[in-house]
């Protein structure tokens, strides 16, 4: 950490190295590729298990924890890891860039817009990797649920899916996907950004005190914009349970486009369901019961919730130690 020094008695802040936009720009997406890849790599085998808890719709555990599960736990692997780096990359660049330009640095009503210019950069930058993350997602599920038995090659899979319902195919579930990563990245960041924000106060006004305590003259409007560094510890809880409580808030949207996803087209060629045609379905087969609701649309939200919080336990503290050194 980048500590303050004192001249002739008097608390500085140390000056930041300036960057152009492109090189930040170029920071963010090595550091969100890098990050997001690791931890995607790291977690995969419970994102197979959540995956196939979401696809079945009898829920039955003796169904899901097979021999063929086992099998599956790797399935996909390379295909989720090599897109994650795409995603991460296109998702952190752009979220930072929005960040930088709609609460520029040094702005007296930062504190004020913090929230809406981090939610709303959350969305930007979600959407920006949506290209990238929906073939990933469609593929990765479909090799991880033995879509096409016997055949679990990921370039198969996109020659299938293209071959059955066009290049559409790949971005089966767009909408689905983009309703329950929105609101997920609005919560992820939100979260995070005022756990940052937090340590941030808490370290400046620790600092501010001893250095009174010392009788050394400190100007507390510079303070404003110096941030220390997290603790690797702390960024992992941070992270963590910011993922885990997004994770869990989006499950009912992450069942709909599993299933969405997974479904097997109609023997008599009829188009695929949408969200609202298979939520609809979900909703039918409970008869509308309140327990049997949440069990519907909240299946697997524990491996999923969990697996963000290895996800993000992983990624947040890989991304700020990289931003850190590039900077």
């Amino acid at each position: 950490m980048v500590s303050p020094t004192t001249v002739q008695g008097v608390a500085a802040v140390p000056a930041k190295k300036q960057h152009t936009v492109f090189e930040l720009y170029r920071y963010h997406f090595a550091a969100g590729a890098t990050g997001l890849s690791l931890s995607y790599s790291c977690m995969h085998p419970l994102d197979t298990i959540k995956t196939r808890i979401q696809a079945d719709p009898t829920h039955s555990w003796r169904k899901i924890f097979t021999r063929e599960t086992v099998r599956s736990l790797g399935k996909g692997f390379f295909v989720s890891a090599l897109g994650a780096a795409g995603q991460g990359g296109a998702r952190f660049s752009t979220y930072e860039f929005c960040k930088s330009q709609l609460v520029p640095s040094g702005d007296g009503n930062k504190k004020k817009y913090a929230i809406p210019a981090t939610a709303l950069s959350a969305v930007l930058g979600d959407l920006a990797s949506s290209v990238i993350k929906v073939p990933r997602e469609v593929v990765t599920a479909k090799l991880q649920t033995d879509h096409y038995a016997g055949r679990s090659t990921a370039s198969y899979v996109v020659r299938q899916t293209i071959k059955e319902d066009g290049l559409k195919g790949l971005f089966r579930g767009f909408w689905a996907i983009a309703a329950r990563d929105s609101p997920f990245m609005v919560i992820l960041l939100v979260s995070y950004e005022n756990f940052k924000a937090f340590h941030h106060r808490s370290v400046r006004k620790d600092w501010i005190e001893r250095m009174q305590h010392q009788h050394r003259v400190v100007a507390h409007a510079a303070y404003e914009e110096w941030e220390a560094d997290i603790p690797t510890m702390r960024s992992v809880l941070y992270g963590g349970v910011s993922g885990f409580l997004a994770g869990y808030f989006t499950t009912p949207m992450d069942v709909l486009r599993t299933r969405m996803i997974t479904e097997k087209k109609q023997q008599h060629g009829s188009s695929s369901a949408s969200a609202l045609q298979v939520a609809k379905t979900m909703y039918k087969r409970v008869n509308g019961m309140p327990v049997e609701l949440y069990r519907e649309f909240f299946a697997g939200a524990l491996p999923r919730s969990f697996w963000w919080f290895g996800i993000c336990g992983i990624f947040f503290p890989t991304y700020e130690t990289l931003k850190s050194l590039m900077y």
